[in-house]
């Protein structure tokens, strides 16, 4: 059996991803960019040394391979420079060197579908540009949020959650879908392996209609801990300026805001529930997957 390359292998989603496959008999082929340490080393595991800027390493992950999974990307930055560079440039420098015979499943995200909302957003649908054009079969997968055992980008959210109080910038009515990590990897293995999808663009949900709602989290959370959690909306319009503020102090710093303008835009966003994927959504819904995400933070001692 040929293995199937990955790029993100090392990311939150990409590391479920490839303990998947493994778990399924696909050998893998995964490009990271730092050598793995010997405990880490996983037999059916190859690691291709290098990063989306290094071509050799990427004619060395997709040759010969029969799939090749596109999850590497750059989620926070500095400046829309970076984010261009990695997940536009990079994805074009991947698709300059993809074998003909091999098929492509490109993640992307559901921030896609609205790129004015923030740098981000615009790369990724660039990027989806770039993948369409380029190669017409190719799935094209937009998670919503997906969360899980191993994420740190949700787990703000999620430590507010466990203390009882959940304050998130928010526009009146705001709704999104959520994705628990190994329902989306379910799909990415799916859609690796049958060419079924192939040429569609596909919206993952875990199958509630219409979406959640920011208090629908803090009640589901209520349930599952046993205790109230209260939800505080915060008006974005208001937090512009501070949102600013906090960017220019990070750039002085050379770091990351808590809250800039882009992050803001994509959390004022009324709505970014998924379309979902005919006779296809996740098995595990928030109440259950905020249970099992919780318990891991704590065993890690995320908590």
């Amino acid at each position: 059996m040929r293995p199937v390359a990955l790029t993100g292998g090392t990311g939150f989603i990409g590391r479920h991803l490839a303990a998947r496959l493994r778990e399924q008999g696909i050998p893998v082929r995964l490009l990271a960019r730092r050598p793995p340490r010997e405990e880490d080393r996983v037999v059916g595991i190859a690691w291709v040394e290098g990063d989306l800027a290094d071509e050799g390493a990427l004619r060395h992950l997709v040759e010969g391979v029969d799939c090749v999974v596109h999850a590497a990307g750059l989620v926070a930055a500095t400046d829309r420079r970076r984010f261009h560079d990695v997940n536009v440039a990079g994805t074009a420098r991947l698709l300059g060197l993809l074998p003909d015979r091999a098929r492509l499943v490109h993640v992307s995200s559901l921030a896609a579908r609205a790129p004015r909302t923030s740098a981000y957003a615009a790369s990724k649908r660039e990027a989806e540009r770039l993948v369409a054009a380029a190669r017409p079969d190719a799935v094209i997968v937009r998670p919503p949020a997906v969360y899980g055992p191993g994420d740190r980008a949700t787990l703000p959210v999620f430590q507010q959650l466990a203390r009882g109080l959940l304050v998130m910038p928010a526009a009146v009515g705001a709704r999104f879908s959520l994705l628990f990590v190994e329902d989306l990897v379910d799909l990415l293995v799916a859609v690796a392996t049958d060419p079924i999808h192939d040429g569609q663009v596909l919206e993952p949900d875990d199958g509630r209609p219409g979406g959640y709602r920011w208090r629908d989290l803090a009640a589901l959370a209520a349930e599952a801990r046993g205790a109230p959690v209260r939800f505080v909306r915060l008006p974005p319009t208001p937090l512009w300026p501070i949102a600013a503020l906090l960017e220019a102090i990070g750039r002085r710093r050379g770091g990351l805001p808590l809250l800039g303008r882009d992050k803001l835009g994509e959390l004022a966003h009324p709505d970014w529930v998924a379309a979902g994927v005919p006779g296809w959504h996740g098995r595990t819904d928030f109440r259950d997957g905020f249970a099992a995400t919780i318990a891991w933070y704590r065993c890690r001692g995320w908590l």
